[in-house]
This record gives C-alpha cells, sequence and structure tokens, in this order.
C-alpha cells in the first residue's frame, strides 16, 4: 500500500499572456499556449519547491518525521553546492535525512517521485519526500522561449497511500538529438530544432507498454507534454476516454516539474479508486500509475488546488517580463 499521503503545489504569482509575445516580436511560437508562469527575480525552483513542500506537510492530519527527501529540477541554482541541501534546512529540524537531486531531464520530477516510493517500500514505516520544481529559460530571442514556465509540486510518500496507492512504473530511455539541452555552465537552454518527433514515438512505444502489462483502467492522464501532443495521448496510450490533466497551455513547459504538477492537478478532481497514469516525458519517459486514496477527499481540503493558483496568478507585460529575467539590468543574471 506505499503511495502518496500527502501533496501540495506551487506556482509563481507572475504570468504572462501569449499575446505579448505577438505585441513584441508579431508572434507567439508556442502554439496552443495562452499564458505561462514565471519565477520573479527573486524565485527560483528552489523557493518554489519549499512552498509546495511546507503544503504537502500542512495538509498532513498530524507531524511526521521525514527520513529522505529527493529532489528533481533541471534548472538548480549551482553547477556544484547541492540546491536539494537548502530544503531540508528550510523546512526540517532534524538532520539526519537522505538526501538525493536527480537532475538532466524533464523526467527528474517523477524520477523524484518514484525513488521516493522505492525507499519507502525498502524502509517500512519510514516517510519520503519527493519534491519537483523547475523554471527553464531560454534567449529571449528564441522561439522556443515563448513556451518556458515555472512551477513546483511535493508528495509526501509513506506506506499507506492514503491520498495514492502506488501501483506500478515503466521508464523508457531515447536519444534525442536536436532537442532541447543546456551543457554544462550554461544558464540558457538551447534548441538545435531538429524536430525527429521524439517525444510521439516515445508515447507510442509507452502505449505498447502498458498494453503488454494490461494496464487498461486508466480514468486520468497527468502528463508533461505539450498542448498539441497531450491532444492525442489518450488514443495513443490506449485510454481514449480518460480526462487529460495537462497544464501546459496555462503554465507553459515547467520542465521537471510539468508531470507532477499535472499529477497534483488530477489529485484535486480525483474520485477514490480512480486510477491516474502520469508520464514525464524528454529524452524518453518515466511513468507511473496510481489508485486514488481513501483519504484524498479529506486531506485535499486544506491547501491550494493547482486550478486556483492558476487564475490567482498577475498578468503583467513583456517589459515587466524582461525586468524580473533581468535583461533589463545593468547586471544580467549569466545566460540571459
Amino acid at each position: 500500500m506505499v503511495g502518496i499521503e500527502s501533496y501540495g503545489v506551487a506556482l509563481p504569482h507572475f504570468r504572462l499572456a501569449a499575446s505579448a509575445y505577438v505585441e513584441a516580436w508579431g508572434n507567439c511560437s508556442a502554439r496552443g499556449l495562452k499564458q505561462k508562469a514565471f519565477c520573479s527575480y527573486d524565485e527560483d525552483p528552489v523557493t518554489l519547491g519549499i512552498e509546495a513542500a511546507r503544503q504537502s506537510l500542512d495538509r498532513m492530519p498530524f507531524d511526521i518525521e521525514v527520513s529522505a527527501l529527493f529532489f528533481g529540477v533541471t534548472t538548480p541554482p549551482y553547477d556544484e553546492k547541492p540546491s536539494a541541501a537548502t530544503l531540508p534546512t528550510a523546512l526540517f529540524n532534524n538532520r539526519a535525512i537522505r538526501v538525493t537531486e536527480i537532475t538532466g531531464s524533464p523526467q527528474a520530477g517523477l524520477q523524484a517521485l518514484i525513488s521516493a516510493i522505492e525507499f519507502c517500500l525498502t524502509h517500512k514505516g519510514q516517510y519520503a519526500l519527493a519534491v519537483a520544481a523547475d523554471a527553464p529559460v531560454g534567449k529571449v530571442d528564441s522561439g522556443f522561449e515563448h513556451s518556458l514556465g515555472a512551477a513546483a509540486a511535493a508528495f509526501i510518500v509513506g506506506s499507506q497511500g492514503m491520498v495514492a496507492v502506488y501501483k506500478d512504473s515503466i521508464s523508457l530511455t531515447r536519444e534525442t538529438f536536436g532537442s532541447r539541452f543546456r551543457r554544462h555552465g550554461e544558464g540558457t537552454l538551447t534548441d538545435l530544432e531538429l524536430r525527429t518527433r521524439d517525444n510521439l514515438v516515445v508515447l507510442q512505444d509507452l502505449g505498447g507498454l502498458l498494453s503488454i502489462k494490461k494496464v487498461d483502467k486508466v480514468r486520468r492522464l497527468a502528463l508533461g507534454t505539450e498542448t498539441s501532443l497531450g491532444r492525442r495521448a489518450g488514443k495513443i496510450l490506449g485510454f481514449p476516454k480518460a480526462e487529460i490533466d495537462a497544464l501546459w497551455c496555462m503554465i507553459g513547459d515547467a520542465g521537471a516539474a510539468s508531470a507532477p504538477l499535472a499529477l497534483a492537478a488530477a489529485l484535486d478532481k480525483a474520485r477514490v479508486g480512480e486510477e491516474i497514469l502520469s508520464a514525464g516525458i524528454g529524452a524518453g519517459t518515466t511513468a507511473a500509475w496510481f489508485a486514488a486514496g481513501s483519504q484524498l477527499s479529506k486531506r485535499r481540503r486544506k491547501g491550494s488546488k493547482v486550478a486556483d493558483l492558476i487564475v490567482g496568478g498577475e498578468l503583467v507585460d513583456y517589459i515587466t517580463y524582461l525586468k524580473h529575467r533581468r535583461v533589463l539590468s545593468s547586471k544580467p543574471r549569466e545566460g540571459s
């Protein structure tokens, strides 16, 4: 019965509408995007992750001691100096916590959650915290920058699965030459724009494996992928009637946090027993599925829902966005 005992989410306060890119550049390259969330000058994935983690802890009906923390992120503030170490320092007095940082792929958020689950499977009765947070950025004159957003989701994992019982997981790896990447020491993403439909192929392969495993009762899909592919995902994966919790069009591409945030959005609405498949996509996929737990409706009453956070943000103009990106500054952030 290992699974999710509680969860929390966080979004930056600011939003930028897709129309702002049309006004500034003549078009928005992110097809299907309505708006995106982005970090202010004093926010980063660590601050967002701490906020989401605090909400997940507040939703627990009793105090717990966390034995392990797993942080999934592609844009940590430091190349060296574990950003994950900041989270338990901000959250707990206890220092005897295993801390693991997982990075390098949009799969990192779900990989952190599965790592927390595997920890609890081998450490009976202990709790783990999985945090997924990200804020990928690109050069301001690049088209793929238009879609890049920010978000965080956190999950308390334990041996009862009161919010969601873990069923199983699948991992697929695929080299994605030409799609976005960030070299060591660089602050922004690069995209060679050599489109080979890698994500479509990955979804097709995932659908085949799900069929072999006879996974056929999924009611909700929580995906970290763009809207155009998300619309086709149900049919590709073999769940044409599943509700898709893909938030790309309202949040943007939140990297490693995209799929975990979509999973949180699915938990905001799921009924007891409903099965949810979540998949982080990029250089392959990490997918996991869950059954909504007996205490889900009770534990989600406290704290923010994803939908409320989306509409609660403040829309700003493009110049304000550039200021927070520190593009219009005498001391620009490295790589901006």
